[in-house]
């Protein structure tokens, strides 16, 4: 059965019966209600900033509207979830890019209305729970909203018969009576309180009352990927849920094992069959129903030295990611020489494969035994030189052993997530086209090993990037994005590393790359208190550094005027378990005219891949001299 509310706008924007003049009708009416500035701008009124910005934000809106009336009127669209989130997505992108704007709560109702509209094709609860929460926070961030009580009414009407949670619903009912006594909704909020009513006295009389239904979440197939020392464990879920975890020693014919049992959790027959990883850390992976609300996934252990697990939203899933050595590895000491090693591998590690790396064996000049090489009379370093030997293929930074070999550059977003638009363009496609420019440079110009998280637009998701470029045996991870911002006149470029965010534009960056809400990334900062204990903080905040000040200094010198917002940190998902230094690149704002302008040129996407290029080459070279002078 359908849920439907009256007068509301999903109401009947889900009904799939409309028409085109109905349609045509409530953009009108939004217009109306949301602009109260627009009549000024018909009448010749010259637009300000704030109208501008009102202007595309209202150009953004109808385009999201335009996708989903498209969605609605093609089935076969409509019958892929994945679709829907996208819709999902350009409305939260708005939203996020002006919170307390116009739009805002137009943005929340239509995304609280996909969701609803989800969970009657797909029934998944987690699209349930979306659906009342986008409404809830509507009705709480915009209370003098005309949209307020019809969210509340919604929530409601959802609790009551998608929840079977009368009591949840009686008390939206008493608010929206309480605070909305004016309200559209009102008079229907009565109505539906006093038939609640009415059952809840026949229940006292001796009938059995109506009890909430908890929903359950469906746990999906794991996925994995390895390498010689790390395995990364994704376990997928339907919607938030609680989990608990614990290592076993071994005992006696059972293996070492480490199992998280995921609360109120359900798993499908076809998805408990054992997952073989054997990749010398993990053997399988297991999954059981331990009771009919408690889902078992088991890790058999080989040989781990460390793990660590934490989640992640929208949609919701587990990581767990398992450090150690490979049982039987080949030892250092072999005097084989080394196999010749490709500038990029032919393909990329597949989810579910295993990826082997055969351990690079490098003969190393030892510059810390040795004294210290007078300065040039410039005041630099003498390069170092490679011998001319079978190893003189190697990299620079590979003889001085730098620990920089391979490098992953990630272009954001991709595929059904076109990341931030403006003027007519989308974040994805520039950062593609600046990542392969980038490769080039790392390649032809310092010898680096490069590969790319996506050559296509395809989407890939954030977590698998990380896996990506662990399970590649990369020594750098560089993302490569692109800047938004509701107010026009921002420009500027800026480089970010993976911690605790310390102001609320940091957390705004992180929110829009990470797709998510606030509220979302308020929560990641626990997870981060616990990743953040590793040695590659400092290495990352580094090679920011390099970066950024290589970017503003380059672009200067070739007459590009920019600002520098400098290197600041937040929790970014697409960096967290980064086995390696790891940094995000704003590369201008989409947003300001004059910088849209600069990116729909090839010569300025060519200056920006240069510059990045050359805070890398900068970063290893400062190791560099500190090696020779240890």
């Amino acid at each position: 059965m359908r849920f439907r509310h009256p007068v509301s706008l999903p109401a009947f924007f889900f009904t799939g019966t409309h028409s085109p003049i109905l349609y045509l009708a409530v953009f009108i009416f939004l217009t109306c209600c949301l602009l109260p500035s627009f009549p000024a701008t018909v009448l010749g009124a010259r637009p300000t900033p704030q109208a501008t910005v009102s202007h595309e934000n209202k150009q953004q809106y109808v385009l999201a509207k335009d996708y989903l009336h498209k969605l609605q009127q093609n089935p076969e669209q409509g019958k892929d979830r994945l679709n829907w989130l996208a819709g999902v997505r350009n409305f939260r992108r708005l939203y996020l890019l002006s919170a307390r704007g116009p739009f805002a709560p137009a943005c929340l109702y239509m995304m609280a209305g996909m969701y609803q509209e989800m969970y009657h094709r797909f029934h998944l609860p987690i699209d349930l729970d979306e659906s009342i929460n986008t409404y809830l926070r509507l009705a709480s961030e915009f209370k003098g909203n005309r949209l307020a009580d019809d969210a509340l009414f919604a929530a409601a009407r959802l609790y009551q018969r998608g929840k079977n949670n009368p009591k949840q619903a009686a008390e939206l009912y008493k608010r929206i009576l309480n605070h909305y006594p004016h309200g559209d909704q009102h008079k229907m909020a009565q109505k539906q309180l006093s038939d609640l009513e009415q059952k809840d006295a026949i229940s006292e009389h001796g009938r059995q009352p109506v009890l909430a239904a908890t929903p359950v979440a469906e746990i999906m197939p794991v996925r994995h990927w390895s390498s010689a020392d790390y395995t990364r464990i994704v376990i997928p879920a339907s919607r938030p849920i609680a989990y608990s975890t614990n290592l076993l020693e071994k005992d006696g014919d059972l293996p070492r094992r480490l199992y998280i049992d995921l609360k109120n959790s359900t798993i499908a027959p076809q998805f408990q069959a054992p997952v073989p990883i054997e990749d010398g850390l993990l053997k399988r992976v297991r999954s059981v129903r331990l009771n009919s609300t408690t889902v078992r996934v088991v890790l058999d252990i080989e040989s781990i030295s460390d793990y660590k697990i934490f989640s992640l939203k929208d949609p919701f899933k587990i990581v767990i990611d398992v450090h150690g050595i490979k049982r039987g590895k080949a030892k250092v000491a072999d005097a084989k020489p080394p196999a010749p090693v490709r500038d990029h591998p032919k393909t990329k590690p597949k989810v579910g494969a295993t990826v082997s790396l055969p351990p690079s064996v490098i003969v190393l000049e030892d510059f810390s035994k040795k004294r210290p090489r007078h300065r040039s009379r410039r005041g630099r370093h003498p390069v170092a030189r490679a011998h001319k030997s079978p190893q003189s293929c190697l990299s620079l930074a590979q003889q001085l052993g730098l620990g920089v070999r391979k490098i992953i550059i990630d272009p954001g977003h991709g595929g059904k997530d076109p990341g931030a638009m403006a003027f007519g363009l989308k974040e994805k496609d520039i950062v593609l086209k600046v990542a392969k420019k980038l490769k080039k440079v790392l390649r032809k110009k310092y010898g680096y090993q490069v590969s790319l998280t996506r050559k296509t637009d395809i989407f890939i998701p954030l977590e698998e990037r990380t896996a990506l470029a662990n399970t590649s045996g990369a020594d750098l991870f560089v993302s490569i994005h692109v800047n938004a911002h509701p107010d026009k006149t921002t420009q500027g470029i800026e480089t970010f590393y993976l911690n605790l965010a310390t102001n609320n534009e940091a957390m705004r960056v992180a929110a829009l790359e990470n797709a998510t809400s606030t509220h979302n990334i308020s929560e990641m900062q626990n997870i981060l208190t616990d990743l953040m204990q590793n040695s590659k903080i400092m290495e990352s905040s580094r090679l920011a550094r390099f970066v950024q000040n290589n970017i503003i200094s380059g672009l200067r010198r070739d007459n590009y005027p920019v600002k520098d917002h400098g290197v600041k940190k937040a929790p970014f998902y697409v960096l967290i378990g980064a086995q390696m230094p790891a940094v995000l690149v704003e590369t201008s704002f989409i947003t300001n005219p004059m910088e849209a302008k600069r990116l729909k040129k090839d010569s300025f996407l060519n200056e920006i891949a240069s510059q990045i290029g050359a805070g890398i080459s900068s970063y290893v070279n400062q190791h560099m001299a500190a090696a020779q002078y240890r």
